[in-house]
């Protein structure tokens, strides 16, 4: 038998390195009667995952693509993408990252291995935070980030939202179309927020930072001054508009809104909920299927500088909230992600019910949530980070409706 070769041994022990330094899993609450699991766990190789969507295809199976961030220095050099300055760790939001996906013929109980969905060669950051809606026409769109610039001083700019449809259940992706400016600045938006409407209307959630010369920053977490927009499409995706860019009401191109969500009520109406850090989400209404939306105002809902995720329950009019609820302006990002809450309406957005908490560990994070519907059951997933941030998780709770109506449970 031959001995290891020197490279082998050094190879070995730098595997073995960065192995130390994974911190451990996530602790999740325990929850009774709620199920959790790790859809994708953190390696060495691939440190963070989670901002994720989920649709379901024709023939009862699911489909769950989300951003998976990976080491390129681990990667086989035949590989590897382009080398690029741009990037960052990618424990972080600006490290490589391509769009991954799982399916699953249970419900979400068990998931298959993993496979690469869009990995454009041309992004000299990444592709991240895909949203999926299935068409009227019965096409699944698919919108992404493609990245060739960050959200730091030193690399800003030249990002865009991209969508790309698939004709058979997800097994192919036409060539991409851009539904942002055709610009270097930076254009993105928050995952799981693409939407088909009951007109036809796809509709995509869509932010952008305000470039120099146009933004007027204030200290710490207020100098990325950003405004949220919407762009949508009236042909099953083939062409494209955009809605104005909604501004902070208060601080204008000094403000954030940023990562807003949506939902379409019982009466046809839409109604948004902003990120912003201000202490609370801003929430927006529209009466035209998004085309125009009223002024934002605070909502009354405490949150963290994290985005809020909203949407219909199924079979009602109740509305759903998952989201951050804890605001200190003096912490960073104007408080700590550490719970996880969610809340019903029953009147439209106007007012919430008492909150029942998922997540609620004060050493990591929990964020970034989504919402994918099995029966009487939400399929809840979400990303969780120490507080350190070296590993992100992709979770899954399977949670029975009944529960976020339980006011027994906190």
């Amino acid at each position: 038998m031959k001995s290891p070769t020197p490279y082998l041994i050094a190879a070995v022990l730098c595997t073995a390195s960065a192995f130390a330094q994974l911190p451990e899993a996530p602790k999740l609450r325990q929850i009774a009667g709620i199920e959790k699991s790790f859809v994708v766990t953190a390696t060495v190789e691939a440190p963070k995952h989670g901002e994720q969507s989920v649709v379901r295809l024709k023939n009862g199976d699911l489909l769950l693509l989300w951003s998976e961030f990976v080491r390129e220095d681990l990667m086989p050099a035949d590989k590897r993408p382009p080398a690029s300055p741009l990037r960052r760790d990618p424990t972080g939001d600006d490290g490589y990252a391509r769009i991954s996906g799982k399916t699953s013929s249970n419900g979400g109980r068990t998931w298959s291995a993993p496979f690469v969905v869009v990995d454009d060669k041309d992004a000299l950051v990444n592709c991240i935070s895909p949203s999926l809606t299935r068409m009227k026409d019965g096409r699944i769109l698919l919108a992404y980030s493609w990245r060739s610039g960050g959200n730091g001083r030193d690399n800003y700019g030249n990002c865009a939202k991209m969508v790309r449809i698939s004709a058979d259940e997800g097994k192919t992706w036409s060539e991409r179309v851009r539904i942002t400016p055709e610009n270097s600045e930076y254009h993105t938006g928050c995952h799981d927020r693409a939407w088909t409407l009951d007109n036809g209307r796809v509709i995509v959630q869509c932010h952008t930072i305000f470039p120099p010369g146009v933004a007027q920053p204030g200290p710490g977490y207020q100098v990325t001054t950003m405004g949220s927009y919407y762009a949508y499409s009236d042909d099953n995706g083939k062409t494209w508009k955009r809605t104005e860019v909604m501004k902070d009401p208060i601080a204008g191109y000094a403000g954030r809104f940023e990562e807003a969500c949506l939902t379409q009520r019982a009466d046809g109406s839409l109604i948004q909920f902003i990120r912003n850090w201000r202490g609370q989400s801003f929430v927006a209404e529209s009466t035209d299927r998004g085309s125009t939306w009223s002024k934002p105002r605070p909502s009354g809902v405490f949150s963290a500088l994290a985005p809020t995720y909203i949407t219909r329950l199924p079979k009602s009019d109740d509305l759903l909230m998952i989201w951050n609820p804890t605001w200190n302006p003096d912490a960073r990002i104007v408080g700590q992600r550490t719970v996880l809450a969610c809340a019903v309406s029953r009147d439209g957005g106007k007012t919430w019910g008492l909150p029942k908490a998922l997540e609620t560990d004060p050493n990591q994070w929990a964020e970034y949530p989504g919402v994918t519907f099995d029966g009487d059951h939400a399929l809840v997933h979400y990303r969780v980070f120490p507080s350190i941030r070296k590993r992100c998780d992709l979770i899954q709770a399977r949670v029975p409706i009944s529960w976020f109506y339980d006011d027994s449970k906190i």
